[in-house]
């Protein structure tokens, strides 16, 4: 009988467990929101930014963001040829055309200067996708979309941890997207994340998130718009909660299996 290596597999600990626990006896009511907002508040921290929006999947994060950039049907968004379906979809669904350009040879990230030459007046953004947690060339591409007031997205679903020259991933586009897929360094099962310091642009996807209901609205079912419903669940961010707390070592855990730096006898003894 062989036996299965598993791909990967998330640290989960007793921590996760009580704050999940907690979540689900007493997370309802006016407490409903608590581990979401709190979730939020780690997720800002970590990175630096302004402002975080917990949500289902880094799909729907990326989604969200796209539409509150104003991309639809004529628009292209240019990003690379080598990736996974999640970050086409979204612009597929806006009625938007994906724009597929090379990667570079040594990291696998978008090519800035095929970027570049991809750009024509329907071009509406451009995504860096920040591959097995490579990193794009943010500094070229930052330039790139300031050159031509091309916004640059930040698909940073494998990247949390990873650091660009003092800054971290996601931080520094018009906004990222984080996933929390159980194969990722951080996880809630299933979920994602929006951040961005764009406070009109984190307005507009607050209400997206929400049905389309805008914040401060008093009529509970009366939507501003029609918006979508990527809402992550307060049991989901309470082990968000818990792996924030843990934030340094999983992704020292993960640098570890990266380099393939064995663990000690005693860090073993201490996972469950």
């Amino acid at each position: 009988m062989k036996t299965r290596i598993y791909y990967t597999k998330p640290s989960i600990t007793d921590l996760e467990v009580r704050y999940a626990t907690d979540a689900a006896a007493n997370g309802w009511g006016d407490q409903c929101y608590a581990y979401i907002n709190r979730f939020e508040e780690l997720f800002k921290q970590h990175l630096g930014v302004q402002y975080a929006i917990a949500t289902s999947s880094c799909t729907g994060a990326l989604h969200m963001g796209m539409a509150a950039l104003g991309i639809g049907p004529g628009d292209e968004v240019i990003m690379a040829d080598t990736n996974w379906i999640a970050t086409a979809s979204p612009i597929v669904h806006l009625g938007a055309k994906p724009v597929f350009v090379d990667i570079l040879p040594d990291s696998w990230c978008i090519d800035p200067d095929k970027a570049e030459a991809a750009i024509t007046p329907r071009t509406k953004a451009i995504v860096a996708v920040h591959l097995y947690g490579n990193l794009c060339d943010m500094d070229r591409l930052l330039a790139i979309g300031e050159k031509y007031g091309i916004p640059v997205i930040e698909d940073a679903a494998e990247a949390i941890g990873s650091v660009w020259h003092g800054k971290r991933a996601g931080s520094m586009g018009a906004f990222g997207a984080f996933s929390f897929h159980g194969t990722k360094t951080l996880t809630t099962g299933e979920g994602g994340m929006f951040v961005t310091n764009d406070a009109d642009l984190f307005e507009r996807v607050l209400t997206l998130s929400n049905h389309g209901r805008a914040r401060g609205q008093t009529k509970q079912f009366w939507p501003d718009m029609v918006g979508f419903k990527y809402k992550m669940s307060n049991i989901q961010a309470a082990i968000g909660c818990a792996q924030m707390e843990r934030i340094d070592e999983l992704i020292q855990r993960e640098e570890r299996d990266f380099f393939g730096i064995p663990e000690s006898s005693q860090e073993t003894s201490e996972r469950r």
